[in-house]
C-alpha cells in the first residue's frame, strides 16, 4: 500500500503532538486547567484532522480533495459537504 501521507505531512502531525504535550507544560495547575487544555487541543485536533484528511482525498480522489487544489471533484454533488 502507498504511503497516503508525504513526510512533510507527517512531520507536520509529529509537531502537532509536539505542540499539545508543550502546550500542558504552559498551562498553570489552576481551577481553569482542564478548561483551558480542552479549548487549546480542540483546536490543534482541527489541524490534524486537516492533515490526515489528506490520506483521505488521496486515496478517494474523486470524493475529497487535496489542500490546495480548488474546486470539489466534478462527481462531488454537494448532497454530503464537510
Amino acid at each position: 500500500m502507498t504511503d497516503l501521507l508525504t513526510p512533510a505531512e507527517h512531520h507536520a502531525l509529529a509537531l502537532t503532538a509536539d505542540l499539545a504535550n508543550l502546550t500542558k507544560e504552559i498551562i498553570a495547575n489552576g481551577s481553569t486547567r482542564n478548561d483551558d487544555d480542552a479549548e487549546i487541543t480542540a483546536h490543534i485536533h482541527v489541524i490534524q484532522h486537516t492533515i490526515m484528511a489528506q490520506a483521505a482525498a488521496r486515496a478517494y480522489p474523486e470524493q475529497y480533495r487535496l489542500l490546495g487544489e480548488g474546486n470539489w471533484p466534478s462527481s462531488h454533488d454537494g448532497e454530503h459537504e464537510i
